[in-house]
């Protein structure tokens, strides 16, 4: 991601903290589009006892809602904003937090599955570029499996400040550079599409 595209990031979700708290729309999101795009992202595979990799974590609220879902799940949460990574580290003691940009500086630690969620909505001047990156660099992350989601090229309308991607495109950079275990479901609703990338071995 370019540098100054991380910094419009870190500012606009900054700004939409501070304005309006701990809420799904203090990362972008309607309580029922949050809650819609996590239910869909865990049908990856059982996650029961998991290592599960957040990217893009907001201010966690995957954790309380895998917990509530998935026994056993060990859940690391990463973004770059550090005043969200801060809040979730304090509301929730007991997962673990990171402020890092995995692009540049890959976590130490080995996953079993990395989610996505919400993280490609903005339209920056490098959006295509940073949905490959980041889906390389969190799929580096796991041993069996990657979960995201994106707004599809095919709506009725745009909103110009969200980025919109087309599925055949984002599907051929999955099977040519992740792996070609690929299952993309394109339209389910809300114009989303979630895509789970398998690992051969899994």
């Amino acid at each position: 991601m370019k540098s100054e595209s991380k910094r419009l990031l870190i500012a606009h979700y900054t700004n939409s903290l501070r304005k309006h708290g701990d809420t799904p729309e203090g990362v972008q999101f309607s309580p029922e589009g949050q809650r819609f795009r996590f239910e869909k992202l865990i049908q990856i595979a059982d996650l029961r006892g998991a290592r599960v990799l957040d990217v893009g974590c907001g201010l966690g609220h995957l954790f309380p809602f895998l917990e509530a879902r998935v026994e056993g799940v060990r859940y690391t949460g990463v973004d770059i904003v550090p005043e969200a990574i801060a809040y979730a580290a304090a509301k929730y003691p007991c997962g673990h937090f990171v402020c890092q940009d995995i692009t540049e500086c890959p976590l130490e630690n080995e996953f079993d599955f990395a989610l996505i969620s919400g993280v490609f909505n903005n339209r920056i001047p490098d959006s295509w570029a940073f949905l490959k990156d980041l889906t390389r660099s969190a799929f580096s992350h796991c041993r069996k499996g990657l979960a995201f989601n994106f707004i599809s090229t095919h709506v009725n309308f745009e909103d110009a400040a969200m980025a919109y991607y087309d599925p055949s495109e984002v599907l051929e950079h999955c099977i040519r550079e992740l792996s070609p275990r690929v299952t993309l479901h394109h339209h389910y609703d809300r114009s989303d599409v979630a895509v789970f990338v398998y690992r051969i071995s899994s």
